[in-house]
């Protein structure tokens, strides 16, 4: 049975657990929520001795069923103060799941200020004293170093690691990891686990898994034709063949028309952007040929290669991670139409480990108190400076939205929880509202995403349910929801690949538990219905829609109820 690794900085020893019988059928989300519950003191300061941080692959983790290298990141949130979760993709899930390992546990503090790097292969697990080259740099360089040495490392191997910006400990920090390419594209990004990451003054974890072997289901045969009719099907979804073609920013020319007008513009004061033309999944796709940019996967095996790798005119890599949230925030958010611009942007992101939604919601903010002109890349390109020197500016804008806002005496702030909000607008997409306040995940649309539109209050409150409770069995499981799982596709996989008998209501049941579970360390923690209020200016400033103007107005006693039939 795979393994608990427990890494414990104050004595500075790593140990190898059993897996307690009440984990054996958790993973991803469900299992590191579930050890934040049982681990983590919920008063406890989040960037603490006694805070922890921990991941885990999903259930289905080194396996050979397309998107299944997704990981959980978990900890007690710098920016929401409760029990936050970042799903990230890339390399390290499978090899974990490979190594025979259900989760790391990271706790305790080093006496001394030295930093520090896990390795973690076949041989076991040990720490060892960072490289004093690689503390100041930024996540490119550091998997450069950490994966491209004279051993060739990266062909094996996965590097983890923070950048500047989790090692000044701000709050907009990401925890990245690197791609199938080696490049630190993929972020655990949402809720500055990165700045977790800092305070236990670890810089980076590498895990190799040479000399192993895929993990073997208990139903062989019945495992592979599920793994072959699973990608055919997701091949075959009309969804998925828009991500092949054009990513996640393939949406934004859709949510960008009048009719929908749910694209945040100018510090989310407008729903539909002038040059959304301009930096849509479309125009990418167009300089796509002349540039040498192409789809790719982000994780081994994943059928839908819905990564973006984006080049410069000269065709130098820029990005690998377009996304439509990245985008929207950084583009549309700051009023910047020019696509290169916001690939450099999220480049940069990328290397001082930034939460790219986080970010664009700070900068929009700081420009409305004037600290670069709306529309200026070049300005908004200097900011970055300012947080990669630590400067008086830049410690303020990595720290977050409500960071931002509290400095320059903003009381117009679009966080819930303490979270700046994701490019699905609440006011016109009015589910996702109940969404942000309502999932113990804070302002997240992975939590449980929701476009329907004209519909009962009540429906919308039904839809957001039933799809927080189906994403966070996704997690926890370890597959993309870009593949659109349903709990009978994740029902037959875990029977087959466990040797147990799980139907829908069992998975339907992992997901409510995890939920649960967030809740009760959320509510523990001091956060109550008071954190889940909306937004004051998504009720009284509403979008201009070709049906009249739209606000968010489905009543506090509605989103109130969300637990009572959970």
């Amino acid at each position: 049975m795979p393994s608990i690794i427990r890494v414990n900085l104050t004595g500075q020893s790593v140990s190898r657990e059993e897996t307690p019988g009440e984990y054996a059928l958790l993973g991803g989300r469900a299992l590191t929520s579930r050890l934040v519950l049982r681990e983590v003191p919920p008063r406890c300061d989040p960037l603490g001795a006694e805070a922890k941080l921990v991941f885990a692959p999903g259930l289905l983790g080194g396996t050979a069923a397309t998107t299944s290298g997704r990981v959980s990141f978990g900890g007690k949130s710098p920016l929401m103060g409760g029990c936050k979760e970042a799903n990230v993709g890339g390399t390290l899930g499978y090899r974990l799941s490979k190594l025979g390992v259900k989760a790391v546990v990271i706790e305790g503090r080093a006496a001394d200020e030295a930093w520090r790097v896990l390795r973690i292969d076949a041989a076991g697990a040990r720490l060892e004293p960072a490289p004093v080259r690689l503390v100041g740099l930024g996540a490119y360089d550091t998997c450069a170093r950490l994966l491209d040495g004279p051993s060739r490392e990266g062909r094996t191997a996965t590097a983890v690691c923070i950048g500047p910006a989790g090692e000044q400990q701000l709050g907009a920090a990401s925890i990245a990891v690197s791609d199938p390419e080696g490049r630190p594209t993929r972020h655990a990004a949402r809720g500055g686990l990165g700045a977790l990451m800092g305070a236990l003054r670890l810089k980076a974890i590498v895990v190799n898994d040479e000399g192993t072997k895929y993990v073997e289901a208990a139903e062989k045969n019945g495992y592979r034709a599920l793994v072959t009719g699973f990608s055919k099907t997701t091949l075959e979804d009309p969804r998925t063949k828009n991500m092949s073609a054009y990513g996640t920013a393939g949406v934004l020319k859709f949510v960008n028309r009048e009719q929908v007008s749910s694209l945040p513009t100018r510090n989310h004061r407008l729903g539909t952007f002038a040059g959304g033309e301009r930096i849509s999944g479309q125009r990418i796709a167009e300089l796509a040929p002349e540039r040498g940019g192409k789809m790719l996967p982000c994780m081994a095996g994943c059928v839908i290669k819905c990564a973006i790798l984006f080049n410069d005119a000269r065709g130098e890599h820029l990005t690998s991670a377009l996304e439509f949230e990245t985008i929207t925030l950084l583009g549309s958010n700051l009023e910047i139409d020019d696509l290169d611009a916001v690939a450099q942007m999220d480049r940069l992101c990328d290397d001082l480990g930034l939460d790219t939604i986080e970010t664009g919601n700070a900068f929009g903010v700081g420009m409305e108190a004037g600290v670069a002109p709306f529309g200026d890349w070049q300005a908004a390109l200097r900011l970055f400076d300012e947080v990669r020197r630590g400067t008086e500016l830049g410690r303020v804008l990595g720290g977050g939205v409500v960071a931002v806002a509290r400095h320059f005496g903003i009381d117009r702030v679009p966080a819930i929880k303490g979270m700046g909000l994701p490019a699905w607008e609440p006011r016109t997409l009015k589910a996702m509202g109940i969404t942000y306040a309502t999932s113990p995940q804070g302002a997240d649309h992975t939590a449980g995403l929701v476009t329907a539109r004209g519909v009962t209050p009540e429906t919308y409150l039904k839809a957001s349910r039933h799809e927080q409770v189906l994403q966070a069995a996704v997690d926890s499981v370890g597959l993309c929801q870009f593949s659109n799982p349903t709990a009978d596709d994740m029902a037959k996989f875990v029977s087959a690949q466990h040797g147990i008998a799980w139907s829908p209501d069992d998975v339907m049941a992992l997901g409510r538990r995890c939920l649960l579970d967030e809740r009760e360390f959320n509510l523990a923690a001091g956060i109550g219905r008071d954190a889940a209020q909306i937004p004051a200016f998504l009720r009284i400033e509403p979008l201009a829609t070709p049906d009249g103007p739209s606000a968010f107005d489905l009543p506090d006693e509605l989103i109130d109820s969300f637990w009572d039939e959970l």
